[in-house]
Formats: C-alpha cells, structure tokens, sequence
C-alpha cells in the first residue's frame, strides 16, 4: 500500500502564508480587519484566509470582534511578547539602572531595541498618569517620532535609515511630529553628533521624552535608553537638563558589555 507523504515545499508555503497574515497586524494603526480586507492585502482567496484565520482563532493567536465581524490579535501573541522581553539577555542587567533612576529622578525610564526593522520597548519603570499605548512593554515604538526609535535609527548606515523609512508609515501623531524624511534625517545627524534625541510631544502631545545610545562592546549601538515625563509635571528645559546624566548612565551600561571609547 502506497502512503502518501506531505510536501515539505507546501508546508513552507503555508507557512509564509501564514506569516504574511500575522504581519499585517503588526501596526498601532490598524487593530482590526476584515477577511476581505486581509484577502486583499496578502493576495490570497478569501476562502483560503478564512481557514487560516480560524486555526490561528481556535489557537488563541486572533480574536473576532463580534460587533463588526473583523479579527484582532488574541492573547497569545501577548503571552509571546512578554516572553521575550521577559527572556531577553540584556532586560536582568539593566533593570538595576532603571530601578536607580527611578529612585534618584522620580521620572518614568525605559528601554528598547531595533529588531526586524521595528523598535521594542523591553522594560520600563512608569511615573505617569498618561496610558501610553506606544510605550507598553513588547509593543512596536514608532521609530520617527519617539526617542528611543531616533536614537537607534540615528546610528544605523545612511542606506538602511534611507530604507527602514521608506518602508514605516509615518505617522503624525501631534502637531509636532516631523514626518518629512529630509527633515528626519537632518535630526538624525543632531542626534549623532550631541550623543541623545529628544520627543518634543511629537509622539504624545503631553509627554517629552530623552534618549541615549547603549553600545556593546565592538561600539555599536544596540539599545536605548529613556526618560521621560508629563510637560505640566517636568518642563522641557529641566528634562533636557539632565542630558549629561541620561548620557553618563547609557555609558555606564555600554562600559558593563565591553565597550571603550577608545577602540
């Protein structure tokens, strides 16, 4: 009797399928879609996304709203996320510095990287009464307007600033938030050369935020670090004041994973 394997090609292109899907809900922008409008936007029958969605439904992965009939991301892409941030090497040695910082300021701290062209906030010590969506724990930051997503776009290759970009919507979140890409980088190029950037209520109209490069050991910048707080609690010009400290304590940690400055 003949047994009939599976395909390994088909269960690949079922995979990338698959990923296509989940990665149309990787935005603050857009919470909710339809099967159609998912059909559309990854290229694929109706039918097919419609059996897609139901298995990634039934495994906790997506949840239908039942008012308009649209699915959303369920909880345990949650439980993922907190599972990486919760795992990630870097998240044990700097949690002493923004528990530090927290006691010495009295001002909300955080950090994030770069991974996959999205930037990650993988913890924080909160100080606000502001429910800041763009900064929870495992969430994307966009990378335009917040300071940590400057200062890691800052220091990245001209080539990959060109293209990362081009390829994030940019959103104008206030009236503040720059959205013109000349415009970006010229701020990049500050950024660069007084070693921090600065959110100017351009990600929330009520929030200033100040970041610092963290480099490792070969002097790349890998991560960054934050402060941030309410503009009627702390004026801008007290947050910016505290620039050198934000600097000084990004390279405390840089020193911790093998950097020097004179390489």
């Amino acid at each position: 009797m003949e047994t009939r394997g599976i395909n390994p090609n088909q269960g690949y292109k079922t995979l990338k399928d698959i990923a296509k899907i989940i990665s149309l809900f990787n935005t603050l922008q857009v919470e909710e879609r339809s099967i159609s409008e998912i059909s559309k936007a990854v290229g694929m029958l109706p039918s097919k996304v419609s059996r897609m969605v139901r298995t990634l439904e039934g495994e906790g992965f997506f949840e239908k709203n039942l008012e308009t009939g649209k699915y959303r991301l369920g909880g345990r892409f949650l439980e993922l996320g907190m599972a990486y941030v919760f795992n990630f090497p870097l998240r044990k040695l700097l949690r002493p510095h923004l528990e530090q910082i927290f006691k010495e300021l009295n001002l909300t701290t955080s950090w994030g990287i770069f991974r996959n062209d999205k930037v990650i906030v993988v913890d924080r010590i909160q100080n606000l009464n502001i429910d800041l969506l763009t900064h929870r724990i495992g969430l994307n930051l966009p990378i335009h307007s917040t300071s940590i997503g400057k200062v890691l776009l800052a220091y990245l290759p001209e080539k990959e600033q060109d293209r990362i970009l081009k390829s994030n919507k940019l959103i104008k979140f206030t009236n503040a938030t720059i959205v013109d890409q000349k415009l970006i980088k010229k701020h990049l190029k500050l950024i660069r050369e007084r070693g921090y950037s600065t959110d100017e209520g351009e990600t929330h109209e009520d929030l200033n935020c100040m970041a610092a490069p963290i480099r490792n050991v070969n002097g790349e910048v890998i991560a960054a670090i934050n402060l941030m707080d309410e503009k009627q609690r702390t004026s801008v010009e007290k947050l910016f004041g505290l620039a050198d400290y934000l600097k000084d304590k990004a390279l405390f940690i840089s020193r911790q994973l093998g950097y020097r400055i004179n390489l």
